[in-house]
C-alpha cells in the first residue's frame, strides 16, 4: 500500500477509536492539517474502500474500519516497537501490585481488575482450576458504541459465550505468546464483533490464561503492549520476586 494511503488509513482508524463516529475526509484533513484538499483525501478513501480497507454505514456518512482495515493497521503497528514501548511502562506498577498478593486467584483477579480498569476492556482469566475470573464488564458497556439496550443484551450473552469456551478459545496460543484475533477472523461466532486478544502467561508456576474483549475499535498500541509486558514479566515471575 503507498504510504500516503497508509496514513489516511491509521488516521481514519485513530479518530474511529476515539470517537466511534463515522470519519470524514473534511474530519481528517482538519484534525491533523494535512497539506492536501478535502477531495485528494476523499478520493484516497474511495480508493481504500474498494479494496475493503474502510466501508460506509451510510452513502452520505463517512467511513469506518473494516476487519482487514484493523488487521492492516495493526500488522503496521507491531513494526513500531516504540509505540508499544510507550505504553508498557504503564503495566510495571500492576505487577507490583500482585508481588504483594499472597494466592494465586487473588493475584489473577487483582491483575485483571487492574488491567480492565487500564484498557477500558474486559479481562478474563483462569489459571489450571477451572474457576474463572471476569473484570471490567461495567465500563466495557458504558463506551459509545453500545448505546442500544438489545446491543448490550448481546453483548453480554456474546461474553458468557466467550467465557464458556476459554479453553477451547486458547487451545492454540502457546505458552508466553497472544494472538489478537479481529472480528471475524476469530472461528468463534460470539467474538465476530470485536478484538480478541488471547494469551496464555503463569504465575507462581501455574499456567493461565488471560482474554481481553474489546470493541474492534479499541486501542490496539495499548492494549497489546499490555498484554506483551504481563506475559513477558509473569513467565520471569518467580524469577524477579
Amino acid at each position: 500500500m503507498e504510504s500516503r494511503k497508509e496514513q489516511f488509513l491509521e488516521y481514519v482508524i485513530l479518530d474511529y477509536i476515539d470517537t466511534a463516529q463515522p470519519v470524514s475526509s473534511f474530519t481528517i484533513q482538519k484534525k491533523y492539517q494535512l497539506p492536501y484538499s478535502s477531495a485528494t483525501i476523499r478520493n484516497e478513501l474511495a480508493e481504500l474502500e474498494e479494496d475493503g480497507y474502510l466501508t460506509q454505514v451510510h452513502t452520505s456518512s463517512g467511513r469506518i474500519p473494516t476487519d482487514k482495515g484493523y488487521r492492516y493497521y495493526v500488522n503496521r503497528l507491531l513494526g513500531r516497537q516504540e509505540i508499544l514501548r510507550q505504553y508498557a511502562s504503564v503495566t510495571h506498577k500492576l505487577l507490583n501490585d500482585m508481588n504483594k498478593m499472597n494466592e494465586l486467584h487473588l493475584k489473577l483477579k487483582k491483575l485483571l481488575l487492574s488491567f480492565a480498569n487500564e484498557s477500558g476492556n474486559v479481562a478474563m482469566g483462569k489459571l489450571s482450576s477451572d474457576l474463572i475470573f471476569e473484570e471490567g464488564v461495567s465500563n466495557f458497556l458504558t463506551q459509545p458504541r453500545f448505546s442500544s439496550v438489545e446491543f448490550i443484551r448481546t453483548a453480554l450473552e456474546d461474553l458468557e459465550e466467550i467465557k464458556s469456551h476459554i479453553d477451547e478459545i486458547s487451545q492454540d496460543v502457546s505458552q508466553g505468546s497472544y494472538k489478537l484475533y479481529i472480528g471475524e477472523e476469530s472461528p468463534h461466532t460470539s467474538m465476530h464483533k470485536y478484538a480478541v486478544i488471547v494469551g496464555k502467561f503463569s504465575i507462581d508456576s501455574d499456567d493461565g490464561t488471560i482474554v481481553v474483549v474489546g470493541p474492534k475499535g479499541m486501542q490496539y498500541a495499548k492494549n497489546i503492549a499490555l498484554v506483551e509486558y504481563m506475559l513477558n514479566s509473569n513467565n520471569n515471575y518467580e524469577e524477579e520476586r
